[in-house]
């Protein structure tokens, strides 16, 4: 089911399909908050303040155009201004001691996804993860972020030789 049809669903009345709207978003929202603020847990927090933004502003979004696009513009104008509000406040290295600050990384990727988040600019990092983590498809990804879709096979590629220099570097 298309998430046009989900979204007409919820206002409706058909609260369950918001839940559907949550599974095939989450992913892409969830990348693209944390390619602007480059922290798990601002992320998270973006996550939630966006599908409460969706919730409140559900009834003016406009069937036929691209659904996934509206949630991930709201995700990234929520990270966006959380990142700008952020700028004066004196930051603290979570590195320093991991198991204080909660981010020891409890998955198989996290390493990686660490190293891109240091080695990658924004967007490398959002395509990066939106192809390899979420399955999206370039033209879907372009139609997301508004760009063309050379653009981001581009940012693929570079983001790809990128992360190939920094494992060989680090002798992986």
């Amino acid at each position: 089911m298309k998430l046009d049809r989900l979204i007409t669903k919820f206002i409706e009345g058909e609260a369950s399909a918001f839940d559907e709207i949550y599974e095939r978003t989450r992913k892409p929202v969830y990348y693209t908050a944390l390619s602007v603020l480059r922290d798990r847990w601002l992320a998270e927090d973006v996550m939630q303040a966006t599908y409460l933004a969706v919730l409140q502003n559900i009834g003016s979004y406009k069937a036929g155009t691209n659904a996934v696009a509206w949630i991930v513009t709201i995700a990234k104008n929520k990270a966006l201004n959380l990142k700008k509000s952020r700028l004066r406040e004196q930051p603290v290295d979570e590195r320093e001691n991991e198991l204080m600050f909660g981010t020891a990384q409890p998955d198989a990727y996290g390493e990686l996804t660490d190293l891109a988040r240091r080695i990658l600019d924004d967007d490398e990092f959002s395509v990066l993860m939106l192809i390899t983590a979420c399955g999206y498809k370039r033209r879907e990804i372009a139609a997301m972020l508004g760009m063309p879709t050379s653009t981001v096979s581009w940012k693929y590629g570079n983001a790809l030789e990128k992360m190939r220099r920094a494992l060989e570097e680090r002798g992986q």
